[in-house]
């Protein structure tokens, strides 16, 4: 996220990021978002890219993806169950995107984390949890870093 000294600007986008966070399992609309920040669309648009260097839509994507990628990792939910639990509302979306982003399908990803974390990683710490946040790339994906 870009830096910013306006304290107006900071509240926005800790708000914004905050509701993404906390809702971002259901659908979410730039156009909601900007209305709750009495911003225009095109106005919350170019705030929003400006302030993170991603796009609503890709922002709330890859936030997803990075979800379902702790889920794959630390559960033996079906994949398909992966794909709405995050979100998602059309698998072949999901299977699509996911892909995009991480470069695997979700089940040869699950396969690849298996092997590294061993069976059960859930409990992962130190050095494995570093590598399981590393795999999921969160902070660098998203653009938090």
């Amino acid at each position: 996220m870009r830096s910013y000294d306006d304290e107006g600007t900071l509240a926005n986008v800790n708000a914004v990021l905050g509701y993404i966070t906390d809702n971002y399992r259901d659908p979410i609309s730039a156009e909601a978002v900007a209305a709750q920040l009495g911003m225009s669309l095109s106005k919350f648009s170019r705030f929003f890219r400006k302030t993170t260097g991603n796009s609503f839509t890709d922002f709330i994507t890859r936030l997803r993806i990075n979800k379902a990628c702790q889920l794959l990792m630390n559960t033996d939910q079906y994949v398909t169950n992966v794909c709405y639990d995050v979100g998602f509302q059309n698998v072949a979306n999901f299977k699509r995107r996911f892909s995009q982003i991480k470069g695997v399908t979700p089940k040869r990803f699950r396969r690849q984390a298996g092997g590294r974390f061993g069976a059960g990683s859930a409990g992962a710490t130190g050095a494995a949890a570093d590598l399981e946040r590393d795999i999921c790339g969160q902070s660098a994906t998203l653009g938090l870093a």
